[in-house]
């Protein structure tokens, strides 16, 4: 088995052409394309390479040269190092420009179309947004200290950070306490990490153990418990080991517009960003133009974080999600908020799905879409079969819409809307939403 050449040093001094669509500076040198993280257009750096593949290198900034003007100072104090984020030496305002950019690219890339209007960019507070994340735990023993905190940027260690600025704060505000508290179990070695889910009125922390807690261990975490004002659960193996450390709590969001509050377990998928959820909702009912004779299906439903606001103002609503948990809890979730008209299917929707009664022989007018980041090819063909005419479509990565689209536009759809949403600020991640119609 041979082994792979450690990379030689080089560095570069280079100017940044451009941004890639995960936000890294591109240049070109030597016939390659050249990716530098940390770098903006305008700019002359000085950069270290960490990658070299046939047609393109990657490299970090190790020095700026000639600053762009719209470099801000970050905020964190470990930005650069952690790998939570990767935008902060840019301003909010050219953060969304910027994903607005890497939209219209990949709509003009790979469909070869642009909406007939775009959007205004949505955006809410930059900071203190951030509600669930998976944080890394490490004891260093010759330290004798544990960190807790995200992985730093490509790499498995965790980053050294007493508080982070994107985390919500009830935990943001509070990692120094979290170590201290590790740092008191018996098996702190055997920590790896900690699942966090924080809801409208209650912080959720799933620790992940890989040995047993002793009662004094138990202990330590009540007692921290209140300190930090969160509740503990434990998982000593699979999803299905997780369980509350003492009583379980009720975690609900709330979406007030509509009148719905919904409740979710702490491993459940739901946005990160609740203010910014809140207002997406709003613009996706708003975009399908719903009334009282709207027939619609919601795919990749979840909780019915869109299903159940939609349901107050059509005839009927139909959720279709492959995980059976979320199925079953956006049920429950129907019957607490007292609503009738929305129904709720479990389904593979990458398989074939023509035999299910939500489908076979069924017409809605009305569709949305949000689906994992590689999209929903297998879904889209499925849209003119059921009459569907005005389709709202959430998308987590540009290049599945921009491919999602093209195909939609095959099947008689026309792009009519499109924009971006802020879900994840001081990251390069992009949200957008696109709005499609189609005449019978």
């Amino acid at each position: 088995m041979s082994r792979r050449r450690k990379l030689k040093s080089k560095s570069y001094e280079i100017e940044i052409e451009s941004l890639s669509h995960e936000g890294r500076g591109i240049s070109h040198m030597d016939n390659k394309v050249i990716f530098t993280r940390g770098a903006l257009p305008g700019e002359k750096v000085i950069a270290s390479r960490t990658l070299s593949r046939a047609k393109y290198e990657e490299a970090d900034v190790t020095e700026i040269l000639e600053p762009s003007s719209d470099r801000i100072e970050p905020k964190c104090s470990v930005y650069g190092i952690c790998g939570g984020c990767s935008f902060q030496h840019l301003s909010s305002e050219n953060q969304i420009n910027a994903k607005q950019d890497w939209l219209q690219s990949a709509f003009k890339g790979q469909a070869k179309v642009e909406p007939k209007e775009w959007l205004k960019p949505m955006q809410i507070g930059s900071w203190g947004y951030r509600r669930k994340a998976r944080l890394g735990v490490r004891y260093v023993a010759k330290k004798e200290r544990v960190l807790v905190g995200f992985r730093e940027r490509k790499s498995s260690f965790v980053t050294v950070m007493s508080r982070c600025e994107v985390l919500h704060p009830s935990l943001g505000d509070n990692l120094e306490l979290l170590s201290e508290c590790i740092e008191r179990l018996s098996i702190k070695e055997h920590i790896p990490q900690i699942e966090v889910a924080i809801a409208e009125k209650d912080t959720i922390l799933i620790l992940r153990h890989l040995q047993p807690l002793t009662n004094k261990d138990e202990e330590v975490l009540s007692d921290f418990a209140q300190k930090l004002q969160i509740t503990w659960y434990l998982q000593s193996g699979g999803l299905d080991t997780i369980k509350p450390l003492t009583k379980s709590v009720q975690l609900t969001y709330s979406i007030p517009d509509h009148s719905i509050e919904m409740s979710f377990l702490p491993n459940d998928f739901t946005q990160v960003n609740f203010e910014l959820n809140k207002k997406m909702i709003n613009l996706a009912i708003d975009l399908l133009e719903l009334d009282e004779q709207d027939n619609v299906i919601d795919l990749f439903c979840g909780l019915g974080n869109f299903t159940l606001p939609i349901s107050k103002y059509v005839n009927k609503v139909v959720g279709i999600e492959g995980d059976r948990g979320l199925v079953e809890r956006a049920k429950e979730n129907a019957e607490v908020n007292n609503i009738s008209n929305a129904s709720f299917y479990k389904a593979d929707l990458f398989e074939d799905v023509s035999g299910f009664e939500w489908f076979r022989g069924q017409n809605y007018n009305k569709a949305l879409i949000d689906p994992a980041r590689t999209g929903a090819i297998e879904i889209v063909d499925l849209l003119p079969k059921l009459n569907v005419e005005r389709l709202v479509y959430v998308s987590c990565n540009p290049a599945t819409l921009a491919r999602d689209t093209a195909r939609l536009i095959d099947l008689g759809f026309y792009l009519e809307n499109a924009g971006v949403m802020d879900m994840f600020p001081q990251t390069a991640h992009v949200e957008s939403i696109a709005l499609f119609t189609r005449k019978k």
